[in-house]
């Protein structure tokens, strides 16, 4: 009898027949040679990276047993002693080497500030970046937050809509320019509300956030599971990375205090800086940025936010860095 093929087995007989070539080029050949086969590219692209463990380490670790053999990077690690299998999660950053990046975060889709956005992407324009990095908070998923929910807050259908059409925008804007989109605490709301509401479509790779919005045809990096991302010598957190409180009288300073590294953050909304000089001379200096979403919003109408962007400036061969850590206010970038 003929072995039934489904889906993924297709895709994983393509992975072992060409092994050496890229993710995005050998979607592309798939999903042209079996156009009835998937829902659209990005399920391929999601479902190559799956076999190849370049999903992150909880995918890599459920699916080792089947597809171990066509995980790429890896080698072998010295195990004189037997040791079980570690399930303990690496937390190697996610590197950008381009030497003009746009950093924006906090858009939060469908509430998003259009005049702020404008400005910032105009800016990226005028600069000629090579990088924009949407540093988490995308999309708001107000209806699917575990706080309390509001009826006059849009649906998800909408706010889908709404991100998809801003990201389409975004690349026929800035053609050959890398983006990169990192999870921040409202994106990863989606898949927390699929594990918790529908467990048993949880793994379909169609329901996956990068794939309905379209990122893999978009040419658009995805960086999760809180990953810290390095632009030369700067990290950069979304911020929700770090636990606890809103970040206080002064985001920057609540940073530092926590990760003694020269850091960017989104999440509080807010611009702030704080700098210490070690014992040593070495100057460490972190910085929050402020939003591109609308300022009052219905759970919290009256605030201290700020409207704003940033814009870093890196030597590719030393790593130093210029952090151009931007407001707009009435209309005007500062």
């Amino acid at each position: 009898m003929t072995k039934k093929f489904n889906a993924k087995d297709v895709v994983r007989e393509y992975c072992k027949r060409f092994t050496k070539t890229p993710n995005r080029t050998l979607a592309t050949k798939i999903y042209k040679e079996n156009p009835n086969l998937y829902a659209s590219f990005d399920t391929v692209l999601v479902t190559i990276r799956k076999i190849r463990g370049k999903a992150g380490d909880k995918e890599r670790v459920k699916n080792a047993k089947s597809d171990g053999e066509l995980y790429q990077d890896f080698t072998f690690k010295y195990n004189p002693f037997d040791l079980p299998d570690s399930y303990a999660d690496t937390f190697e950053p996610y590197i950008i080497s381009q030497s003009k990046t746009l950093v924006i975060s906090d858009l939060h889709f469908p509430y998003q500030h259009n005049e702020a956005i404008t400005l910032a992407l105009n800016y990226g324009l005028e600069k000629e970046v090579n990088c924009i990095l949407i540093n988490g908070d995308l999309i708001d998923f107000a209806t699917i937050s575990r706080h309390e929910k509001d009826f006059r807050a849009r649906s998800v259908f909408e706010e889908f809509e709404a991100v998809r059409k801003f990201l389409q925008g975004l690349r026929k804007a800035f053609p050959k320019t890398k983006i990169v989109f990192k999870y921040g605490n409202h994106d990863e709301r989606w898949e927390k509300w699929l594990f918790v509401k529908a467990p048993e479509i949880f793994d379909c790779t169609d329901f996956k956030l990068e794939v309905l919005l379209q990122f893999g045809s978009l040419g658009i990096e995805v960086v999760k599971d809180k990953r810290p991302i390095k632009i030369g010598k700067l990290t950069v957190l979304h911020g929700h990375e770090l636990a606890g409180g809103s970040g206080g009288v002064n985001p920057a300073r609540a940073t530092f205090l926590k990760t003694l590294d020269s850091v960017i953050v989104g999440h509080y909304h807010k611009t702030s800086q704080h700098t210490e000089t070690t014992m040593n001379g070495n100057v460490i200096s972190v910085e929050s940025q402020g939003c591109l979403c609308g300022m009052n919003p219905l759970y919290m109408p009256i605030n201290k936010w700020n409207l704003g962007f940033s814009y870093v400036e890196m030597d590719v061969k030393t790593g130093e860095y210029h952090l151009h850590n931007k407001k707009i206010i009435k209309g005007k970038i500062y």
